[in-house]
């Protein structure tokens, strides 16, 4: 590159992290910087500006950057300038990647002026690990600063969300502090009342405040993310769900408690948060003025936690999957009821209902059936059609081969497969070898050669269990090509044909689909033929 310049991209970042620092480190303050650096030095050609303003640099998942890659890759970009390091990143182990590793192999080179590193020569490259530890050690300790002020806010119960919960508003002279939105405060009486004095369920409750035209919490708090995603239905309203009723019955606001801590995030590198458990919530009690008196409060849980009682089985039934509402297009829901008889006998009755009646996202006029008015229609209009039907001698042997040809293609296929993952084994031991040969070799350094080795001898691992599970695949056909015989297929035949032990397999291969509507008619569509129901 002595006889060209170099195609320079300027990489500016600022984010909420950088506190005290942030006027210094303006992105203004950081181009400055670098197009003073490239005036002053005539192998150097600015070719593209790339900036992550508002981004953290504890990860690389940023839009600025991911363009930068993109244009290194088409080759449109072979050096890369920053202000220093920590505008670059501040996770030592990425930011170690792409230096040492990734534009080293595709020839980049990289400036970091306050830092005084050139990849051109080694004069700033000595402390080169230190400084991305410090880096990210300040990410760390600036996470766990502004994670100790939260928790001393939570600690004194001040409210910390973004948007005050449903029945209050945020005070505008004491910050942090809730105080009572009338309109909204009332409706939340009514849903106490309606539910812990009236006994009404979430569902009546929820279909009640839609019945009175009441706006939906989404839409009074100017929520658009989560109205758009779980609160719309067909007709474009906005209504309240049984869902939205529940979450405010169990909400300890509404007797003048904060709760913090709902939520942690797990790691100062990532942005993902995890539901912490309720041991872990931090309650601070009279915190502003309640909206439901204790009697009330009580009342309601000691119902919901009656209601929310575990259930130890999981229902099946073989046609679920298989029923729509007519009326919304959605699913099917199974429902199971159980009784216990005075005789101990214990009597249970299937039902299926429209899954969005039942969850109350939409809604939906769609009536519950029972799942045995459903299975006699279908009986009854299947033995009208097989009544005819019956099996020769040589249709038998034709089902014979065809089962055959069948278990025949499918070895083939897993045949395939293993060789395919036998070749994958044999690739992943030469790239281990590889990485074992660059440590010895210190190509890379240890702890990238233990997080790369970990890495691929997970995904070795995981190749060969497809392997073995895929090689059983095989001596499984084997055994059912050797075991066919022609009686057997003559007793299932009988047995298709009887309808008396209808199988899950079998409806699924009879019936496309069947719908019910808000007048409980059943419609069926079989794969067979074009009768479309009662």
């Amino acid at each position: 590159m002595k006889n060209s310049k170099y195609k320079v991209a300027k990489y500016m970042r600022l984010s909420r992290e950088d506190g005290d620092d942030r006027e210094s480190e303006s992105i203004e303050n950081q181009r400055d910087i670098i197009d003073n650096y490239i005036k002053e030095h005539d192998d150097l050609e600015e070719v593209g500006e790339y900036i992550d303003d508002g981004y953290t640099g504890t990860n690389f998942n940023r839009p600025g950057f991911q363009k930068l890659l993109k244009d290194v890759q088409d080759e449109k970009v072979n050096c890369i300038i920053t202000k220093d390091l920590s505008r670059f990143g501040r996770d030592h182990i990425e930011t170690g990647y792409y230096l040492e590793r990734y534009f080293p192999a595709n020839k980049i080179r990289y400036i970091a002026l306050g830092d005084r590193v050139d990849t051109l020569n080694s004069d700033g490259l000595q402390f080169l690990t230190f400084k991305l530890s410090f880096n990210d050690y300040y990410a760390q300790d600036i996470s766990n600063k502004i994670k100790s002020v939260k928790n001393r806010k939570i600690e004194k119960g001040e409210f910390q969300g973004g948007i005050a919960p449903y029945g209050y508003k945020k005070d505008k002279k004491i910050k942090n502090h809730l105080v009572i939105d009338e309109y909204a405060a009332n409706i939340v009486r009514e849903i106490f009342n309606m539910y812990a004095n009236e006994g009404l369920s979430t569902i009546k409750i929820a279909d009640r405040l839609n019945e009175k035209e009441i706006v939906a919490p989404a839409v009074y708090l100017d929520i658009p993310t989560f109205r758009n995603k779980k609160s719309k239905n067909p007709m474009g309203k906005y209504i309240w769900l049984r869902n939205q009723v529940n979450n405010i019955l169990k909400n300890e606001v509404y007797i003048g408690n904060v709760v913090g801590g709902k939520f942690r995030k797990v790691s100062h590198k990532l942005t993902k948060v995890r539901r912490t458990s309720q041991e872990e919530h931090v309650v601070v009690e009279n915190m502003h003025e309640p909206i439901i008196d204790l009697y009330t409060w009580d009342k309601a849980q000691g119902r919901l936690n009656a209601r929310h009682t575990p259930r130890e089985r999981k229902y099946d039934h073989p046609l679920k999957g298989l029923i729509f509402c007519k009326e919304c297009g959605a699913i099917a829901t199974l429902r199971c009821r159980t009784e216990q008889r005075k005789s101990g006998k214990i009597w249970r009755a299937d039902y299926f209902v429209c899954s969005n009646r039942n969850s109350y996202r939409i809604l939906c006029e769609c009536k519950q059936m029972k799942a045995s008015i459903i299975e006699d229609e279908i009986k009854r209009v299947l033995r009208s059609e097989i009544e005819h039907i019956s099996y020769s001698n040589k249709e038998l042997k034709q089902i014979y081969k065809n089962a055959q040809k069948e278990l025949k293609l499918a070895k083939t296929r897993l045949e395939k497969d293993l060789e395919n993952y036998k070749q994958k084994v044999d690739v992943e031991n030469k790239v281990l070898w590889e990485l074992y040969e660059d440590k010895l070799n210190k190509i890379i350094r240890v702890e990238d050669f233990e997080r790369m080795y970990k890495e691929k001898s997970d995904e070795k691992k995981e190749t060969i269990k497809k392997m073995k599970n895929t090689e059983a695949g095989i001596k499984q056909i084997e055994d059912k090509l050797n075991d066919i015989d022609t009686k057997e297929l003559v007793e299932k035949a009988k047995g298709y044909l009887s309808l008396n032990n209808i199988t899950k397999d079998m409806y699924q291969k009879l019936i496309e689909r069947i719908e019910i509507d808000k007048e409980r008619n059943i419609f069926i569509k079989f794969k067979f033929t074009k009768y479309t129901g009662k």
